[in-house]
């Protein structure tokens, strides 16, 4: 999903939202091994540990923010450089095209991998039992479309047209944005204004995969998207909060000892909504403070895995559930089978990529053309 390469390249926001979208195969790979979700999840394991739990869910609460924040500064780019309709244009191509075309084929994919394990699988987990006897069923009905891990696409594709309307009626344009727009506001008003929306839903929350939109992820994702496209009129600000990075990181970090502490909960919990508001900011600042620090450099390899990790994403749930299925009637260290399967993941994602997307019409419609 890149930009013009023949405009400046802003290597650590390039380099985060790879490291975002790869943070994701590892976080997917845990959920296989998480107490919490041991009867939800397709590929759950019999082995389990609550350690899982503690570190996954904590990427969980900032990990997209991060990337649509990203998403909204490199939408106002295109904007800025290149005007609204190119902008358009080329978020059509990098985000609904590959939408519209990866989406059914990752539904079926999944589906061929839940067919395969009801038939191979000695020791299926309880949701994969459960799915392959309802798709056996014939009184099992037509489920309705999932939008799976490409959800963040669909909500996308609503954030750049609000963006565009945004523009339109000049609202980046207002001299009151620079005025308000400062360090304490973007610690302390971002997330107070987030509590409304984690007050309204379970914790942790869950993915908006229906295709119905949802209001909640426009409160919550929407959110980072604007301050990103905000970002991008003063970049100043993250030179600014540099000097926040370790209060930021511990209002982070305490803050989510309370929420793991805490987890599960229902909607209504106040507490829980300030916790997790807290987290996502906090986590997501730090995390594009230390990009500016030490991920601001061109790199080759940097570049191949910015390149690489759209594809990796895209495929990754499919080839995941399928290494796991595997794994079900194995034996092994929890640990272990954990870093094989994102390992394996990763090796089959690159592998792909460079035979057969880099320099294809694939590689182009992703990253564009070299």
């Amino acid at each position: 999903m890149n930009v013009d390469s023949n405009q400046k390249r802003y290597h650590y926001m390039d380099n985060l939202r790879a490291l975002a979208m790869l943070a994701g195969v590892v976080f997917h790979a845990s959920l296989a091994y998480s107490p919490m979700l041991h009867f939800f999840w397709l590929s759950a394991d019999k082995q389990s540990a609550a350690s899982i739990d503690v570190m996954a869910w904590f990427s969980h609460l900032f990990r997209m923010p991060l990337f649509f924040l990203i998403a909204g500064f490199f939408a106002m780019l295109l904007i800025e450089k290149r005007g609204v309709l190119a902008m358009v244009g080329n978020r059509a191509m990098r985000v609904l095209v590959p939408l519209t075309i990866f989406l059914p084929l990752v539904l079926l994919s999944i589906g061929a991998g839940i067919n395969w394990a009801g038939t191979h699988v000695e020791n299926p987990s309880p949701a994969l039992a459960f799915i392959y006897q309802m798709m056996q069923s014939k009184t099992g009905g037509t489920q309705p479309i999932n939008l799976a891990h490409l959800w963040f696409l669909y909500y996308l594709c609503f954030m750049y047209v609000i963006l565009v309307l945004l523009n339109q009626i000049k609202f980046f344009h207002v001299q009151w944005l620079q005025r308000v727009l400062k360090p304490w506001v973007l610690m302390v008003v971002f997330p107070l204004l987030l509590v409304p929306v984690f007050y309204s839903i379970p914790a942790p929350h869950p993915a908006p995969e229906g295709l119905m939109p949802l209001l909640w992820p426009f409160g919550f994702y929407g959110l980072f998207f604007l301050v990103g496209a905000l970002l991008f009129k003063q970049q100043t600000l993250i030179d600014q909060l540099d000097k926040y990075f370790y209060p930021l990181l511990g209002a982070g970090l305490s803050s989510y000892v309370y929420f793991v502490y805490r987890m599960p909960a229902a909607d209504g919990n106040l507490l829980m909504a300030i916790a997790e508001s807290i987290t996502a900011v906090a986590m997501t600042w730090v995390c594009m403070i230390a990009g500016k620090r030490w991920l601001n450099q061109p790199s080759k390899s940097f570049r191949y895995i910015a390149d690489s990790s759209y594809w990796i994403y895209l495929i990754h749930m499919p080839v995941l559930f399928m290494i796991q299925y595997v794994l079900l009637d194995q034996d092994w260290n929890l640990w272990f089978e954990l870093a094989l399967s994102v390992l394996v993941t990763m090796i089959i994602g690159l592998l792909t990529y460079a035979l057969f997307v880099r320099w294809s019409p694939i590689g182009w419609l992703l990253n564009g053309k070299r």
